[in-house]
């Protein structure tokens, strides 16, 4: 798919890679406003009321795709380098309750994984007869505060999906599901029929991407844009690409600080021992009143020196 539309995929590609998934919808846009011009005598008019009300219909549509091309457009980037797709994955398998509001780095973005993050159903979930790659995610605020979700794929070895859309993108939405953001999201932790597998994936990228102790972010642009012509005035818009963060894992240089058992504590151990990466809950917000998943990521306990057990321990706190 990438390679037919002549996209690498890669950090530097994403402002691409967001405009051509806009101008696909906005190609879309153009012919569904076609269905709304009738031409005078194809229509009876016994069959007026039914052709305007479908016409309204259509054209709510059409707004409701003007707002979503206009929202992708102004995005936030992002891209998930290979190691934290890793580490998105492998914690969002633990992760507790967490409100999308607290989580999310802002109301509307697009973020691309370095490489798949596994896949998600083509269609809504209960419908899906098909299962894509999972390559990206944008997200925004809808005006009536409720959070959109899409995740999307490249189609790799399932162009024919996109027929019947008759578009051509590196990228496009699988599905859509909208939340409320500042409800705690619980469905997949307690693994209810409402659940969304690819949402706790999402919401452990966002939360990791909060932690520097975690992750690392750098933001780069593409190559300079085109310079204005002979005589005009140059402007900021005009002479940088917009920016893309990268979110990467970042290597710890020693362990925690609570590596070593205080001297305050009564026991003594005489070896050293893993414990698995897991999820604290912190509290956050006015009065510390709400809670923010907290990633401790793998380290070693233990007396500095002791030899070091072989098996690991996961601890898994909620």
């Amino acid at each position: 798919m990438t390679r037919r539309s002549g996209v690498t995929w890669a950090p530097t590609s994403v402002p691409e890679i967001r405009r051509r998934w806009c101008d696909a919808l906005d190609g879309m846009i153009e012919r569904h406003s076609a269905g709304l011009i009738t031409q005078p005598g194809t229509a009876r008019p016994a069959d007026g009321v039914r052709l305007r009300r479908l016409q309204d219909q259509l054209a709510t549509t059409i707004e409701v795709m003007k707002a979503e091309s206009q929202a992708l457009r102004d995005a936030e980037m992002y891209w998930v380098a290979r190691d934290m797709v890793d580490v998105a994955r492998d914690a969002a398998t633990t992760l507790p309750e967490w409100t999308p509001d607290i989580a999310a780095p802002c109301r509307n973005g697009l973020l691309c994984w370095a490489k798949p993050a596994g896949t998600v159903p083509y269609g809504p979930t209960a419908t899906a007869t098909a299962a894509v790659p999972w390559d990206g995610v944008w997200w925004w605020t809808r005006p009536d505060g409720r959070l959109q979700v899409s995740p999307a794929s490249r189609f790799a070895n399932r162009a024919e999906l996109l027929e019947p859309y008759g578009v051509s993108t590196p990228l496009w939405a699988a599905h859509t599901i909208v939340v409320d953001p500042s409800r705690p999201r619980t469905e997949e932790a307690n693994g209810t029929e409402d659940m969304h597998p690819f949402v706790s994936i999402v919401g452990a990228a966002w939360l990791l991407m909060g932690q520097p102790g975690v992750t690392e972010t750098r933001s780069i642009r593409d190559r300079p844009m085109p310079g204005p012509p002979f005589g005009a005035r140059p402007s900021l818009a005009s002479s940088t690409s917009p920016a893309v963060t990268i979110v990467e894992l970042r290597r710890p240089v020693r362990g925690p600080q609570d590596d070593a058992p205080s001297q305050e504590s009564a026991r003594s151990f005489s070896r050293r021992w893993w414990v698995g990466g897991h999820w604290r809950q912190q509290a956050c917000g006015p009065h510390l009143g709400q809670r923010r998943p907290t990633w401790i990521a793998p380290h070693v306990k233990g007396p500095p020196g002791t030899p070091l057990t072989t098996d690991k321990v996961y601890l898994w706190r909620r």
